[in-house]
């Protein structure tokens, strides 16, 4: 009689929660620590594109290897090296230290993610993979929410804002292990292969088929337009408040990269069921409002104008981010959707790292202002080509 999956399923989507509020627990901590160390917007955006680094280097070599070795396998050391991250932040004591433990967080963001939604996906006892799908995304939203409040509160209410909310993701990661190796495992699903050998194991290739490139190409610039916005405040955030809208409170600061998550969380459930031929004139429209009132804000320091900017941002992306999973997702045939998907996010973290990186660039040689202003102008213009380029591209 097959066990529940119930207990192993909890331990993966908490496997997933503490990974992402790992990878978003440091954000509303660089400004203090560029304020400590007086390092650039460069170096800051450097450190947070190095993560981007280790979960792409993770994804190219082994996104598929949890399907040859079991997905607890891989989730169990994806979840150590979280754990050396969160450890390796809290004794930093320079930017070079924050490097290194971003790119061991990514790492571990690439080895968790992947096989732990894998993982919820396949426990569906009633077959309902988008349920699980569904889960997943859930978990996510929560972990990248909670991360920078946890650590904005700290910043509000303690004195060692920089110790105690890893000592949170450490004590998460314990208890995960825990379960992992406690939790009864279904049989047949995502267990170790008994022909497979790591010396005879290969990547699996990532490419497209030329007859759906197009349609590629519109998903890909669909995520990379959401995720450019999302990584802007997941950086550069809770800098862009005490600096440009005259958020003097770090506390608080911090709080509007996690605003941004959550409401980018919740339109990305509430837009599930709309037709895209709706949501691909809504999206845009939404981000190109929210990005003028990002405008304003910049040019009149007005606090209420860059919130608003905020939760307009977050919900434009959010419905777009749901126009490029869905477009992917019914387009890609079984036999190319592994090879497919993985590009399809592969073109989606490099576009993040290349977007944050030019905005530190940018402003340490133009000032944070024209930074900004340049950056509202070009995601504006990106998010009108996506909608004309719909009209040409059907999924």
């Amino acid at each position: 009689m097959m066990q529940s999956p119930r207990l192993a399923m909890g331990a993966c989507l908490l496997a997933i929660f503490t990974t992402i509020f790992a990878s978003h627990l440091p954000t509303p901590l660089y400004a203090v620590w560029q304020q400590a160390w007086g390092f650039s917007s460069t170096a800051l955006t450097a450190v947070f594109s190095v993560y981007v680094l280790g979960v792409v280097l993770t994804l190219l070599t082994m996104g598929s290897l949890s399907d040859q070795i079991g997905r607890r396998q891989m989730v169990i050391p994806g979840l150590l090296f979280i754990l050396v991250g969160s450890t390796l932040f809290m004794f930093a004591g320079n930017i070079n230290h924050l490097g290194v433990a971003r790119l061991i967080t990514g790492i571990g963001t690439g080895l968790v993610t992947g096989a732990a939604t894998a993982a919820v996906v396949e426990m569906m006892t009633d077959g309902n993979w988008a349920r699980g799908a569904t889960f997943a995304a859930l978990a996510f939203t929560l972990g990248a929410s909670l991360g920078p409040t946890t650590s904005s509160l700290a910043l509000r209410w303690t004195s060692h804002a920089h110790v105690w909310p890893f000592l949170v993701v450490i004590a998460l990661v314990l208890l995960c292990l825990i379960l992992l190796l406690k939790a009864p495992w279904p049989a047949g699903l995502g267990q170790h292969h008994p022909d497979f050998r790591l010396r005879k194991w290969r990547p699996t290739p990532i490419k497209v088929p030329r007859p759906l490139l197009g349609v590629f190409v519109f998903a890909a610039s669909a995520i990379c337009l959401a995720w450019s916005t999302g990584s802007l405040y997941s950086s550069l955030g809770p800098s862009m408040a005490r600096e440009l809208a005259g958020v003097s409170d770090l506390a608080l600061a911090g709080l509007f990269a996690a605003g941004w998550q959550l409401v980018a969380g919740i339109t990305q459930f509430a837009a599930q069921r709309q037709p895209l031929t709706r949501l691909i004139l809504a999206g845009p429209l939404l981000l190109i409002m929210g990005l003028a009132a990002m405008a304003g804000a910049v040019l009149l320091g007005s606090v209420w104008l860059f919130t608003l900017a905020t939760v307009m941002t977050a919900t434009g992306a959010g419905t777009i981010g749901v126009i490029a999973t869905v477009t992917i997702a019914r387009s890609a045939p079984p036999a190319e959707r592994g090879g497919m998907t993985s590009a399809f996010y592969l073109a989606a973290y490099l576009t993040m790292a290349t977007v944050v990186l030019g905005l530190g660039f940018a402003s340490d040689r133009l000032g944070m202002v024209n930074s900004m202003l340049g950056f509202t102008v070009l995601i504006s213009l990106a998010a009108v080509a996506l909608m004309c380029t719909r009209r040409r591209v059907q999924p």
